[in-house]
């Protein structure tokens, strides 16, 4: 492997054995992780996205209270942009209170035009330097099958050997960087202040009456209040899901790969970062103009900027011809109907040349395992961030095919091969969800299908958001 202290460990490889499991079912993504939380001894380290305050992050956060009280070191880095809304610095100092240490990535207002597109999109959870996971999915009910109305059909890898220690030191950076900071919960209201306060002269101050103050308190308490039950009242379902969870999880395919490879991009954000710190994306485009025979994608966004468009069409039109395909969503399986509205004004480009694309029907696979009773009925998406080349090397992590991902967010994944058969337990995943998916042979196809199965304000916001998406591609 290359030598984390004098080569760069956001860009390295390894030749010994790794143990790798394949996590594809999404209740068995969150058993691993409370099982990885409830092995450790000495730290456990959390990067994530989006984390949620429902049921699969409450049984997230307090299997790491548990550990924290028992003394092991946590640290937790989320990106302030989406985050920051839902668990909020409430719920951030209460878990500051059990001993464990909470970032902000990136405090940037998004309209920032300057540093608020850059994102921290890496998802990583890490215990004691020696077991990772990494790939698509983030902290909330929709990624482990738990909504009652939408959930990603997503994909995990679990990790342990050589490169595990060198992302930890990816992480360490991350969370040392200058732009990961604390944030501090608001104040109990002060009384004092909403009292009229005399200046001289004629007048007073304008006053703020007792009423406001109360109803100001009220709401401090009440936000208080909700941050102390989420981390000290139980799940009510947890044996259920982890019955299950278990049984899942021993469903999933493992084993051993000689060869596994670890890129990230880094902790810098501003036009440097855009322009000379890319690392994943260039490695991602050297692995799509170098194969030889097959390229297999599944994002859940496809957005071509000119780099990519570059390389595939390095791959449709070499004298071999290599077979590309693509899984992403329908305008009803797409959490982003904007990401659609681009790609459904340039697909049919892509299908001339030779790209053979698949969009999800939004059902559930009939042959994918859930608690019914949770998201029997719900819609379902692809969220996993998986490509396959020449059917031997897989790359799984969370790099979306679009813009965002190629240019403004920190990515990761994880290349493995030296393992046939679990490389085709990937493809066969990916051709499972193929199966629920419709194939756009023509120009034809594009349009027939264009609404399948959406409603009336899903067409009406596709029509809204078309031009401003196209217009602005480069940001999504």
């Amino acid at each position: 492997m290359a030598n984390a202290d004098t080569e760069n460990p956001f860009s390295v490889t390894s030749n010994k054995d790794h143990d790798v499991i394949i996590l594809n079912n999404g209740l068995a993504a969150l058993e691993i992780r409370l099982e990885m939380i409830e092995r450790a001894k000495k730290s456990i380290d959390v990067e994530y996205f989006i984390y949620h305050t429902d049921v699969s992050s409450k049984l997230f956060t307090q299997a790491l209270v548990k550990k924290a009280r028992e003394g092991v070191r946590i640290r937790m880095l989320l990106d302030n942009f989406l985050i920051v809304g839902d668990l909020n610095p409430f719920y951030i100092h209460k878990l500051e209170k059990e001993g464990i240490e909470v970032k902000y990535f990136n405090n940037a207002a998004p309209l920032n035009i300057q540093y608020g597109q850059y994102r921290n999109h890496r998802k990583l959870l890490l215990v004691d330097g020696v077991e990772a996971i990494t790939g698509g999915r983030n902290i909330g009910d929709e990624y482990f099958d738990l909504s009652d109305d939408y959930n990603f059909l997503d994909r995990d890898i679990y990790l342990k050997g050589e490169v595990v220690k060198t992302i930890g030191i990816t992480f360490d950076e991350f969370f040392a960087a200058y732009i990961s900071k604390r944030h501090a919960r608001e104040e109990a209201p002060d009384k004092f202040s909403y009292s009229n306060i005399p200046v001289g002269g004629k007048g007073t101050m304008p006053a703020r009456p007792t009423f406001r103050y109360n109803i100001d308190l009220k709401e401090w308490q009440d936000k208080v209040k909700k941050a102390e039950e989420f981390i000290s009242t139980p799940v009510a379902d947890e044996a259920l899901l982890r019955e299950n969870g278990k049984q899942y999880l021993d469903l999933e395919k493992g084993g051993i790969c000689k060869k596994v490879s670890f890129y990230s991009e880094y902790p810098v954000i501003g036009q440097n970062n855009r322009l000379n710190h890319r690392v994943l994306k260039h490695e991602l485009l050297k692995k799509i103009t170098t194969a030889e025979k097959s390229i297999l994608l599944e994002s859940p966004y496809f957005i071509i900027n000119k780099e990519l468009g570059d390389a595939l069409n390095v791959a449709l039109t070499k004298k071999n011809k290599v077979d590309v395909r693509l899984l992403t969503n329908s305008l009803n399986s797409t959490d982003a109907s904007y990401v659609y509205a681009i790609f459904d004004s340039t697909i049919e480009e892509w299908i001339n040349k030779g790209l053979e694309p698949y969009i999800f029907n939004a059902n559930k696979p009939g042959s994918y395992s859930i608690i019914q009773s949770k998201a029997g009925s719900a819609r379902f998406g692809v969220h996993a961030k998986t490509f396959v080349f020449d059917e031997k090397e897989i790359v799984i992590g969370t790099y979306n095919l679009d813009p965002r991902s190629a240019d403004f967010n920190s990515e990761m994944v994880v290349s493995y091969e030296g393992n046939p058969e679990l490389a085709k337990i990937v493809s066969g995943n990916i051709e499972m969800r193929i199966k629920e998916s419709f194939h756009l042979d023509s120009d034809d196809d594009v349009h027939s299908l264009e609404f399948y199965h959406t409603n009336f304000m899903k067409r009406l916001f596709y029509y809204l958001e078309k031009f401003p998406a196209n217009s602005f591609s480069y940001l999504f």
